[in-house]
């Protein structure tokens, strides 16, 4: 964990001048990335309740976080690892992505490992999840879909996000070339007995985006931080804290 910690620090840190994808804060996004490029994820969610001044606004109680590495063997071609503290799950996974003229679409296949509480050892299956993201119509939308199927928990994935985003307006923010308001929503198509939600996961973000860096503040009722585990839902009603820090490299 200390290495995978130190290597996400030290690319978060390098400057870069490429420009990142438009990504949403859970959402699998169509990663279109060229030959030798590469991109770093953290996201964290805190337990805590949003309205519990007590505890810092629920930053006290701990939280999940989610590390993810990506790099394009070719254009648009990409391998990636990642690692997730819920279920001590870890994940390793091919995507292909092509941008159309009208329309970004990508494909993900994902093999996991993770220590579910249901079984004495550790458990091995994978997920196959599709997005479809918008050009940015009217300069100022970005609409992006998800369609999936999880084979753990042999159920269908499935969300649906959007990207309200505007030029800096702000002089402070001399690094900040995009303002951006998210909003995601999962809903449960295909419940699994005994573990989906009462409620359907959701969360909104505010993400400010520079020349290689996403930098995104979020509010959400979960604490999970893929699209394989939004669409599970969630029974809590409570909102959380969260943030994401994606980076090019």
């Amino acid at each position: 964990m200390k290495k995978i910690l130190s290597l996400t620090t030290f690319l978060l840190l390098t400057e870069s001048s490429m420009a990142f994808e438009a990504g949403q804060l859970s959402l699998d996004t169509p990663n279109v990335l060229k030959k030798n490029e590469g991109s770093s994820t953290i996201r964290h969610r805190f337990f805590g309740e949003i309205g519990d001044e007590q505890t810092f606004f629920g930053t006290d109680d701990g939280g999940n976080m989610h590390l993810s590495l990506k790099y394009a063997l070719a254009d648009n071609l990409v391998v990636g690892v990642d690692h997730t503290r819920d279920e001590s799950a870890y994940g390793v996974g091919v995507e292909y992505a092509h941008d159309f003229e009208w329309i970004k679409a990508g494909v993900r296949v994902n093999g996991f490992r993770l220590h579910n509480a249901k079984f004495e050892k550790a458990q091995k299956s994978y997920m196959v999840n599709g997005s479809l993201q918008t050009p940015n119509y009217f300069d100022h939308l970005i609409l992006t879909g998800n369609l999936g199927y999880d084979a753990f928990y042999e159920h269908q994935i499935a969300g649906l996000g959007a990207d309200l985003n505007v030029n800096n307006f702000i002089p402070y923010l001399t690094f900040t070339t995009n303002i951006s308001l998210l909003a995601e929503w999962y809903p449960q198509i295909d419940k699994v007995e005994g573990v989906s939600g009462k409620h359907s996961s959701y969360a909104y973000g505010l993400k400010f985006q520079t020349y290689g860096h996403h930098f995104e503040l979020v509010a959400t009722n979960a604490s999970s931080m893929d699209a394989r585990t939004m669409s599970l839902g969630t029974n809590s009603e409570d909102m959380h804290l969260g943030f994401n820090i994606n980076r090019k490299f």
